[in-house]
């Protein structure tokens, strides 16, 4: 009996210990708004487009995920990452069902972090964390700067519009460098199995402190050529962004501009420049930023005014209010109004 007792007692202690060594966490967000727009044609990121009606939609995009992580000893370790995208107004799920992240990784201590899978580009972190708003709602920057940038990537699901920049790669390698006293850098590439090429990015970002500084680079090497569709995205067509920040504690101002050549031979360039800042005020934030995106070759010049205030009413409930002016050559004015109330767990 004493020894049933003893073997019972030592395999509940191994038991403990596999458990401890691996972990799988859900987690998740929903966001849900009232919004309305004045119907002007101008293009204005996150907003109604030319609609006049109250809409219920989200500014965050809501999602569902898991992720887990299993300790391999010896300062290895193994990860997996996937998220559901879904719009809670309806309950519809996003097209590509694990959109937000698909991937499976291996990360050492000393030398850093391998994964495979479906994930963001390199160029996406110094953009979002340079929008006060981080690609959210009405009040917006967002990814104009990508717009049109890599359809020539497999499993990209279609190309991107202004309203739904390429910020992902399906069938990307990528490798994160290990935090080297504040200092971290990434390279990935979407391969595109033999359909209509590759996008291979690079980054390099500085976080300690109050500071903020990060570059990026990103290209497309088989892309389609020619043809009237996909002349904005041919061979060798190119992004680099920049960002630096500097956190005050009573304000945290930001700079962040983009640069990307398309088209034919790689002959247009796209400039997109940004100013933003944030600030404590009482128990919420307040985020404002304007951004201008200037099309080389085409008078349509678009500028961005965006405003807004979080409230959080604890550590994963916050209401918000939001607006974003939007002008464009041409085109009449575009004003969005959101107020939401947005949940994470």
């Amino acid at each position: 009996m004493k020894k049933s007792l003893i073997a019972l007692a030592v395999l509940s202690g191994f038991a403990g210990v596999a458990s401890a060594q691996s972990s799988v966490t859900i987690y998740g967000l929903v966001d849900l708004a009232v919004t309305k727009g004045n119907g002007g044609t101008a293009f204005n990121q996150g907003a109604n487009a030319a609609s006049e009606a109250w809409q219920l939609k989200q500014s965050a995009s809501s999602r569902l995920g898991f992720r887990g992580n299993e300790d391999l000893g010896g300062g290895l370790s193994a990860q997996f990452q996937i998220e559901h995208r879904f719009t809670p107004d309806d309950g519809a799920a996003n097209a590509i069902f694990w959109a937000g992240k698909s991937i499976v990784s291996l990360t050492s201590t000393a030398m850093g972090r391998v994964y495979l899978g479906r994930d963001y580009v390199p160029a996406f972190y110094v953009a979002v964390k340079s929008d006060p708003f981080g690609w959210d709602g009405v009040a917006q920057m967002g990814g104009r700067q990508f717009a049109g940038f890599s359809s020539q990537v497999a499993g990209t699901a279609g190309a991107p519009s202004a309203a739904s920049p390429a910020s992902r790669t399906a069938n990307t390698v990528g490798y994160n460098t290990p935090n080297l006293s504040g200092f971290t850098a990434q390279a990935a590439v979407g391969l595109g199995e033999g359909t209509t090429g590759r996008e291979a990015g690079i980054n390099a970002e500085y976080a300690a402190g109050p500071v903020y500084v990060g570059l990026a680079y990103e290209k497309i090497t088989g892309g389609a050529a020619s043809g009237a569709a996909l002349s904005a995205n041919g061979d060798g067509s190119s992004l680099v962004n920049f960002a630096v920040h500097y956190n005050f504690g009573v304000i945290k101002p930001m700079f962040y501009y983009a640069r990307s050549k398309l088209g034919v031979g790689n002959s247009s360039t796209d400039k997109f420049i940004q100013l933003g800042a944030t600030a404590p005020i009482g128990a919420g934030k307040l985020k404002v930023a304007y951004g201008r995106f200037d099309p080389q070759g085409d008078n349509n010049t678009e500028n961005k005014l965006g405003l807004g205030y979080d409230y959080f009413l604890s550590k994963r409930t916050n209401v918000y209010a939001d607006v974003g002016f939007a002008k464009q050559d041409t085109k009449t004015n575009n004003t969005a109004y959101a107020f939401g109330l947005k949940h994470t767990f």
